[in-house]
């Protein structure tokens, strides 16, 4: 059984790898969810199944291809962490790049992830797939 630094660690490594049956795999049966759609236009709320969790990230990196991600603080608390980072995403579209910063709270029991909020940069999400404008 992983432990909440490793189940994170791991996490972070799927997604830097774009795997999303990976991430989909570290999730318990039921995750209570909260993140906005992956172009940013609206927020989800409520338990996805890891096949829900698997499809959301599938959408991610069919709409945005990660180039580089960095996190930049790791709070662990018990089962509860907190990634402070920033991500930069070339829009597969366009090809135009997007950076952005996060925080994403994962929260941790018997190994697997039962809790993912994801608070993204979303209007920088909205403006790179021509959902929002500036100016």
């Amino acid at each position: 059984m992983f432990s909440t630094v490793e189940v994170v660690q791991v996490f972070l490594a799927r997604l830097a790898a774009q795997d999303a049956p990976g991430i989909a795999r570290l999730c318990a049966p039921a995750v209570e969810w909260e993140a906005p759609e992956p172009n940013g236009a609206r927020w989800t709320f409520g338990t996805r199944s890891r096949r829900e969790v698997e499809a959301q990230f599938l959408t991610l990196f069919a709409t945005y291809g990660l180039e580089q991600l960095s996190a930049r603080q790791v709070i662990v608390d018990g089962g509860d962490a907190a990634v402070i980072g920033s991500a930069r995403w070339r829009v597969q579209a366009t090809g135009e790049t997007v950076e952005t910063r996060f925080t994403t709270v994962l929260s941790v029991h018997l190994g697997e992830i039962e809790q993912y909020w994801h608070m993204p940069d979303t209007l920088a999400a909205a403006v790179s797939t021509g959902l929002a404008r500036t100016g």
